[in-house]
């Protein structure tokens, strides 16, 4: 099983945090709050897991789902510091070969789906979809689409910077900011709320919660 993160992935979490001066994180924890005690949550992509762990913590059942053992190893290395108070199932595998439909009350893509093509983008959150129950949640955290005037070039810069690093030392392929709210709904959701995470008034990340139609 091929992985894409063996070079770059034991200062992905800290990369990312310093790039946005805190903001990643934050969008990657910011829809928890939607989250009930007991309930079912998958996170594709987990990455080192600061969302997983922050689920865990709120009482929620955590499965999470990486394809990358480099991005794995430092999850595991995490829990084992952190003791999260519910134990979370790691699942090593194809996002596409977990086929747990409508069983999650919360499916999280956290900057997972920025990796892909423009025909595969669509895919990945299409079966993210059908992961969710009816009436659960489909959250999207990731760079805003740039916007018109010199906001949007802001955005752009700070979106390009980073896909040509990551497209350069990872599997990722570089490509324009892809639309995330249309994926949302594409992959059969309605979206409930969008929060804004700026740097000097610029929104540069974003975190969409899309409610899967019944």
């Amino acid at each position: 099983m091929k992985d894409g993160y063996w070079l770059v992935g034991f200062q992905y979490e800290l990369s990312g945090h310093l790039y946005s001066l805190g903001r990643i994180p934050r969008c990657k924890s910011a829809m928890l709050k939607h989250l009930k005690e007991g309930d079912k949550v998958l996170v594709a992509g987990v990455g080192h897991g600061t969302e997983a762990i922050e689920a865990s913590r709120l009482g929620a059942d955590v499965t999470a789902v990486d394809l990358s053992e480099t991005m794995l190893k430092h999850f595991r290395k995490r829990i084992t510091k952190e003791k999260p108070p519910k134990e979370i199932r790691i699942i090593h595998d194809d996002i596409f070969n977990v086929r747990d439909t409508g069983q999650y009350d919360m499916v999280i893509s956290n900057f997972f789906l920025n990796v892909f093509s423009e025909t595969r983008v669509r895919e990945v959150a299409n079966h993210l979809g059908t992961l969710v129950r009816p009436g659960g949640y489909l959250v999207v955290g990731e760079f805003v689409l740039p916007e018109q005037g010199w906001r949007g070039i802001v955005q752009t810069i700070n979106w390009y910077i980073a896909i040509s690093i990551y497209s350069s030392t990872t599997e990722a392929v570089f490509h324009p900011v892809w639309d995330y709210p249309g994926l949302v709904k594409g992959a059969g959701c309605t979206i409930e709320h969008i929060e804004y995470f700026d740097i000097l008034g610029v929104n540069l990340y974003w975190s969409i919660l899309g409610r899967k139609i019944g």
